[in-house]
């Protein structure tokens, strides 16, 4: 690629230039909410001989494995341990993030016995985000149901942190915190580049670092939102400047007394639109997740995406929704790989039929705004994303959100060649010789905004970072309405 070093320079000089600005806004939001989904985590880091004993005393698993890394078999749910090792081989072969729901406590248990987990923490689309997004310092309210006193442990303890309590004051969560014991529990096997598992002397290593999970979540798995919060919440979201709702991965298509994700996902739509219309001012934004179910998927593009004002979602779920809409062209560009042009006109396809003002795709070494004029201009657009990948490589290279010091650490780290090649790849496309190096550009009714992001080579924590990067770019990037 011609200039590789003057457009590699000019993105870091960019990033060194903006980002105080998105410290700035974070320091002025009058607050966020984030929900509907926190949970407690049993982390565990893929132990090669664990697994090779497992699939030998069990040929059948062995054979699951096999067939898994070399076809799509993703089962909707995990009903049995067949069921679990496809999805983990799925994940692993292709250095894929996934999430499936354990519908049976029996397969829970006999995950727990036959893998177990390293730690705990918090977990949960909203949790992650509510934890990672604190040290920020902006108020923050998070939804937990029910939090008990494991899972109120697990959220920082920082006085901006707060929870809707049930008398519809804001507390600590330690200070809110009802009963006791562990109600739910998502299992993270997480995998580095390059690990190799046997199976029956076949060896099978993944491309890249990326992590499967198996969520065991009875209590929550209907996504119902308590009544009474819901009732608090109208009175007090004019406090507010910004919603991320996200959970909805933990839905099942039907349930043993006859409901289906219909009967939960409808309310839900609806008391969004009366937050919306008693609050005009909030900017919501819905945070996709792995998703096996179209009939889900499907509801959410009916009843979700257009009651809210912006979506985060990676390449694969981009993917699923376009085949769900019956784009199925766009979709199969997109998989093929058919570069950049794919995903713009997938994001065009799923802008127009939903009405969204703002989608954000985060995928491997860059993300991908399109923005409806009038929404946000540009630059602050821009300035979201910075913040996240800047957020998003301090966080994975420490573990943790530090300090403003702390978070400009992860300007150290490099740009992929690749990702700097779809600048100008993009800028092709759509006619404008600047976009490689300003990210910033017109296409179609949209505005454009792209960012190569920094790569940490050796990762301390992945789990948790796409809901972290949608949420900061999100907050940054969408100016609250008046």
């Amino acid at each position: 690629m011609a200039n590789v070093e003057h457009i590699r320079n000019t993105w870091d000089q960019l990033y060194r230039e903006h980002l105080p600005q998105g410290f700035a806004t974070v320091r002025e939001l009058p607050g966020v909410v984030v929900g509907i989904h926190s949970v407690i985590d049993g982390l565990k880091r893929l132990d090669v001989a664990q697994i090779e004993k497992i699939l030998e005393e069990d040929p059948s698993l062995a054979d699951a494995a096999l067939e898994a890394s070399q076809e799509d078999l993703v089962p909707g749910e995990i009903n049995t341990p067949r069921d679990f090792v496809i999805g983990l081989f799925t994940s692993f072969s292709r250095g894929k993030a996934l999430q499936l729901m354990i519908r049976q406590e029996s397969v829970f248990n006999w995950i727990l016995e036959k893998l177990g987990y390293d730690y705990l923490r918090m977990g949960g689309t909203s949790g992650n985000m509510a934890n990672s997004l604190s040290p920020l310092g902006f108020p923050m309210v998070v939804y937990a149901n029910p939090l008990t006193r494991e899972l109120a442990e697990l959220f920082v303890e920082r006085p901006n942190l707060k929870v809707l309590a049930a008398d519809g004051t804001l507390k600590a969560p330690k200070e809110a915190a009802q009963g006791e014991g562990i109600k739910a529990l998502h299992m993270i096997v997480e995998y580095s580049t390059g690990d190799t598992v046997t199976v029956k002397g076949k060896k099978i290593t993944t491309p890249r670092a990326n992590r499967f999970i198996a969520a065991w979540n009875p209590v929550n798995n209907k996504l119902q939102i308590d009544p009474t919060w819901k009732e608090n919440f109208l009175a007090i979201a004019g406090q507010f400047s910004h919603f991320v709702v996200s959970g909805f991965h933990i839905l099942s298509e039907r349930y043993p007394d006859g409901t289906t994700y219909a009967d939960y996902l409808t309310p839900v739509a609806d008391y969004l639109a009366e937050v919306r219309a008693r609050h005009p001012h909030l900017r919501l934004h819905y945070e996709f997740a792995s998703i096996a179910s179209s009939q889900i998927r499907q509801g959410i593009l009916k009843e979700i995406l257009p009651k809210v004002h912006s979506l985060g979602l990676n390449e694969v779920e981009l993917a699923a929704v376009l085949d769900d809409m019956g784009a199925t062209e766009e979709a199969a560009a997109l998989r093929k790989g058919e570069g950049m042009a794919s995903v713009l006109e997938g994001m065009d396809r799923l802008m127009r039929s939903t009405g969204l003002d703002r989608i954000q795709l985060h995928d491997l070494g860059y993300y991908l705004t399109l923005v409806r004029p009038g929404y946000a201009s540009r630059e602050t657009t821009r300035t979201g994303l910075i913040l996240a990948a800047t957020l998003a490589a301090s966080r994975t290279a420490t573990g943790k959100v530090g300090t403003e010091e702390e978070i400009r650490q992860g300007l150290e780290f490099p740009f992929m060649d690749v990702a700097l090649e779809k600048a100008v790849e993009i800028g092709e496309f759509i006619g404008d010789e600047q976009f490689a190096t300003t990210g910033l550009g017109t296409w179609k009714e949209w505005d454009v905004a792209y960012l190569p992001t920094r790569v940490v080579p050796k990762p301390v924590l992945t789990v948790g970072l796409g809901d972290l990067i949608s949420a900061s770019a999100f907050v940054v990037g969408s100016p609250a309405g008046v």
